[in-house]
């Protein structure tokens, strides 16, 4: 077969699998079906939602004005994909992609685009105690709502940015909040307190009974 024959092939009745089920993996899925591609398309993704918008986690869910199903991202096109949800990749064989739950998923092409991690805390034993988490997912904010709703007198957040100045957190926690910013957004921060009153989150923080631990890092 010829080069051309094989694109046409490919286009045709080919396996494309992409492992990463959010943005970068709902978008390109969507490109390659308006670039004409009809074979077989897969999404994996170790989430079992569909593709969903991770910045409002953090703020209009936290903040009670949007429920976490509110974050699904808008479909420009129709992608007819099968989709393995709440499933990790673990491993590749010979065209195959190995899944957590033992099963393989056979492709012609292989697109990775999983993204990032929230960083763990340094210390596994620490990392593992009650009250400590990370914000990444939608599991991740209805874990914290839970640990907000306790009312804790401190709350630790490392790091934080303008984005982290929500009214109904603040209000959840019966004392005062410790807010950390790393040493290297210090500055940042402060400058844009000066120059912007859209920014003055430190000013925010103070009237809510905020702490802020400047120049202050985790350990490890």
């Amino acid at each position: 077969m010829t080069a051309d024959s094989l694109l046409k092939a490919l286009r045709e009745e080919g396996r494309i699998v992409i492992v990463g089920a959010s943005l970068a993996g709902l978008r390109t899925a969507e490109q390659l079906r308006e670039e004409g591609f009809t074979g077989s398309l897969t999404l994996i993704g170790d989430e079992p939602h569909e593709p969903y918008d991770r910045p409002p986690l953090s703020k209009q869910v936290l903040i009670g004005r949007a429920l976490p199903e509110d974050t699904a991202l808008p479909r420009r096109r129709a992608i007819d994909a099968q989709w393995r949800l709440g499933v990790a990749a673990i491993g590749l064989d010979r065209r195959r992609v190995r899944l957590a739950d033992g099963e393989d998923v056979e492709y012609d092409r292989l697109l990775i685009a999983t993204g990032v991690r929230s960083r763990p805390w340094p210390h596994e034993t620490e990392a593992a105690l009650d009250g400590m988490c990370v914000l990444r997912t939608r599991e991740d904010t209805a874990r914290l709502d839970r640990l907000l709703s306790r009312r804790p007198s401190r709350v630790l957040m490392a790091p934080v940015s303008p984005a982290r100045r929500s009214p109904r957190p603040a209000g959840n926690a019966a004392g005062s909040w410790v807010v950390s910013i790393g040493e290297d957004q210090q500055g940042e921060q402060d400058e844009r307190a000066e120059l912007d009153p859209e920014h003055r989150w430190f000013s925010f923080g103070w009237a809510r009974g905020v702490n802020f631990a400047r120049n202050w890092r985790s350990p490890g």
